[in-house]
C-alpha cells in the first residue's frame, strides 16, 4: 500500500462472508479491507474532496477520477509519450462543462440522447434549481408564499403537494401546476406556514 495515505476500512466488501470474499474480489480494496481514506482523494483543480465526504458514497468515485492522458505522436500541448494523470470533482466538471464552446452530449439514463431540443440547457436549468434548492430558496420561496416548482417563479403559489397525505413545502403556481407529476403525491390548496403546526 502507498504509504503517503491514510487507509479506513473497506465499506463496499466490510459485509462479506468468507465464502464470498473467497470467490469474489472487491474492486474497492481488492480483498485487502482496506481502501484509501476519501479524505486524501482530492481534485487537482479546486485542491477540495474528490468525493462527497461524510455520505454512504464517499468510497465510490466521483467525477473524472484518476484519468490518464497520454501526449501523441506531433503534440504541442501535451509531450509525445507522456502520461498526466489526475482527478477532476463534480463540481468543477460542470464549471468546465460550462465554459466549452461545443456542450457536452447529455444522454439520460436509459441511455436516450432523445429529450428536449437543448438537453444540455435543461440538464443545466435542473442543476441550477439544486443549487437554488440546496441554499434556502425553495423554503424562502415557501414561507414568501411563491412558486418553488421552479426556480425564482415571482408567482403566487397555489398549491401545496402532499406525499402520502402528508403536508410538504413543495409548492406550485397555476402555470406550473401541470408540470406536477409524483405517483404517491397530490396537490391541495396551499398551506401556508402559519398553519404546518395545526396539520
Amino acid at each position: 500500500m502507498n504509504e503517503k495515505h491514510n487507509y479506513v476500512d473497506c465499506d463496499r466488501c466490510g459485509h462479506w462472508q468468507d465464502d464470498r470474499r473467497r470467490k469474489e474480489v472487491c474492486e474497492q480494496c481488492n480483498n485487502t479491507r482496506q481502501t484509501i481514506d476519501p479524505k486524501d482523494i482530492l481534485c487537482n483543480r479546486c485542491g477540495g474532496p474528490q468525493r462527497p465526504l461524510g455520505t454512504h458514497n464517499e468510497q465510490y468515485s466521483h467525477g473524472l477520477e484518476d484519468a490518464e492522458i497520454t501526449g501523441g505522436y506531433d503534440s504541442y500541448h501535451l509531450f509525445d509519450m507522456t502520461t498526466y494523470k489526475f482527478s477532476i470533482c463534480e463540481k468543477c466538471l460542470r464549471e468546465i462543462f460550462n465554459q466549452f464552446a461545443i456542450k457536452p452530449t447529455v444522454i439520460d439514463r436509459l441511455g436516450s440522447t432523445d429529450g428536449p431540443a437543448d438537453p444540455w440547457a435543461e440538464d443545466q436549468e435542473m442543476y441550477e434549481y439544486r443549487v437554488w434548492k440546496d441554499a434556502g430558496g425553495h423554503h424562502q420561496a415557501y414561507l414568501n408564499r411563491k412558486c418553488n416548482f421552479v426556480k425564482d417563479c415571482p408567482n403566487r403559489a397555489e398549491y401545496t403537494q402532499l406525499i402520502s397525505n402528508d403536508f410538504t413545502e413543495s409548492c406550485c403556481c397555476e402555470e406550473h401546476k401541470g408540470l406536477w407529476g409524483y405517483g404517491n403525491s397530490k396537490l391541495t390548496k396551499f398551506i401556508p406556514n402559519v398553519l404546518k403546526p395545526f396539520l
